[in-house]
């Protein structure tokens, strides 16, 4: 079941524009702020990990209040957790631990690599996810490097490599045509949608997050 779930995330993710890892990372984050709004409290020990935070990172606290104002959770469970936090700032307690939030993300982005890598395997792999790997959207640069060390070694390492290139290579076509027709001396040529799409998947390549999903996760 668990494999199956994976699976299904990841061919999800695949489907979708921006780097899929970052997907699957940020959409983690969110599964934690959403528990925490329906589930929270009725289990006193996640509660007690957003108060040691003294709440959650900036990126996490945007999501949290959209969430609440979208109505996917109990605003009640929101306003009783900021009530505790607030008398923890007028009693003066110091809290170190960082963003829970982020902690499930970074946790869950790990399984994510690990299961990249038993699922682009040659032979114990599933042949249809690397297909969807080498049509998918390419992966930003800093999750590229951590599912190589992750992969280390072998011909799922070459797939990861030998896709990744080639997606970079397209990335980098498309945004030079798309610079090249903003020149007046070809701006009657028409832009693919590739090319229109170019700087937002260059920015969410380079820095991670895809850009259009910032404050509005699915």
């Amino acid at each position: 079941m668990a494999h199956a779930l994976t699976l299904a995330r990841w061919k999800a993710a695949l489907d979708s524009p921006g780097c899929p890892v970052c997907r699957l990372t940020q959409e983690a984050g969110c599964d934690f702020l959403i528990h925490v709004l329906r589930e929270g409290k009725a289990h006193a020990d996640v509660y007690e990990r957003v108060r040691e935070a003294g709440g959650f990172c900036g990126d996490h606290t945007r999501i949290l209040k959209w969430l609440g104002e979208k109505g996917l959770g109990d605003r009640r469970s929101i306003a009783r957790l900021y009530g505790w936090l607030l008398d923890d700032l007028v009693s003066g307690l110091a809290h170190r631990d960082s963003c829970p939030a982020c902690g499930a993300a970074k946790e869950y982005e790990r399984a994510s690599l690990t299961a990249l890598r038993d699922l682009l395997h040659p032979v114990d792999g599933d042949g249809d996810l690397r297909k969807r790997f080498r049509d998918g959207p390419e992966l930003c640069r800093a999750h590229f490097v951590r599912a190589a060390s992750v992969i280390e070694e072998g011909e799922s390492l070459r797939i990861l490599a030998d896709v990744q290139a080639q997606a970079w290579d397209a990335l980098s076509r498309d945004l030079k045509e798309y610079l090249r027709k903003h020149d007046y001396r070809f701006s009657q040529e028409p832009k693919t949608p590739g090319e229109e799409q170019s700087w937002i998947r260059a920015v969410a390549t380079i820095s991670g997050i895809p850009v259009e999903e910032r404050s509005e996760p699915d």
